[in-house]
């Protein structure tokens, strides 16, 4: 029986490869871009792919030329294929572009937005299959958030109902093997302030409001038009349910405007109640 004789060096230098190939340790500093990834033809699949790391793009480092690696495995893609998930695939990707766009931008929570877009190619596509991801705010990663088909001209919509937005966050879209731009959703808080239409000079008025999504335990800004400027007259704190309350005495009679204010912060964008006017009589 004759056996298998293999030099020492090619055992290290496999061996070398099978290191470089291993993922880093969590926290472990470096770049994904320098993983040495195996010429495997295995794993071919026939779809089209749908991006599933926090970007969405594949890394090309690869030796050869015209190949990718998979972000989420150590998987080559021939030429004129394309990742998705751990696998390649055989279908070769649709050429042109995807685009995205919201309204409104910036949004008030609790209402609805429309995500919206296309896909640029000749023909148009009919029927495409186009993912809706996105990433939370606090969030380090896209998760997918709705599915739905491109129409006769290559064109999708979302209609994400009342409720669905309600803090900053990001968007892109995948379909055909394309991948939209990144968008970033800007989301103002719902504030509000109500209170007593008309009260006696020198007497106490309770001021009060909810603020949505919760931002319980942050301090809110009543204010108060004086001449051309807003005044801040009162700095309560948000209640566990996200509720405030402050009582104040206007000094002089007339007609007084008051608003509040949440001031921005990583979730949502610096945001205003609806003005309260209020009559004063002596």
């Amino acid at each position: 029986m004759r056996r298998l004789i293999v030099p020492s060096s090619l055992l290290l230098f496999a061996a070398l490869l099978c290191v470089a190939a291993m993922p880093s340790p969590a926290g472990a500093t470096g770049s994904v871009h320098s993983r040495l990834c195996p010429q495997e033809r295995s794993g071919i699949a026939d779809c089209c792919p749908i991006p599933t790391s926090a970007k969405g793009s594949a890394i090309p480092c690869c030796p050869q030329s015209g190949t990718t690696c998979c972000e989420s495995a150590t998987t080559c893609c021939a030429s004129g294929t394309c990742c998705a998930q751990a696998v390649c695939c055989a279908t070769p990707c649709t050429s042109g572009a995807l685009t995205i766009a919201s309204s409104p931008d910036p949004s008030t929570a609790g209402r609805k937005v429309v995500i919206s877009g296309g896909l640029t190619s000749s023909p148009a596509v009919a029927g495409a299959t186009v993912v809706l991801w996105r990433e939370l705010s606090g969030q380090s990663s896209f998760q997918q958030a709705a599915q739905t088909t491109t129409d006769s001209a290559g064109q999708y919509k979302f209609t994400l109902k009342a409720g669905m937005v309600n803090a900053d966050q990001e968007w892109y879209v995948t379909a055909n093997g394309l991948q939209s731009p990144t968008l970033q959703q800007h989301v103002k808080a719902l504030v509000g302030l109500g209170g007593l239409h008309s009260v006696v000079a020198g007497h106490a008025m309770l001021l009060r409001g909810h603020v949505t999504p919760s931002h319980a335990g942050q301090i809110v800004l009543v204010e108060q038009r004086k001449g051309g400027r807003w005044t801040v007259i009162a700095r309560p704190r948000l209640g566990h349910a996200s509720n405030y309350g402050v009582v104040h005495r206007f000094k002089r009679a007339g007609t007084v405007a008051l608003r509040t204010v949440l001031p921005g912060d990583s979730r949502n964008e610096r945001s205003l109640s609806s003005t309260l006017t209020l009559t004063v009589t002596p």
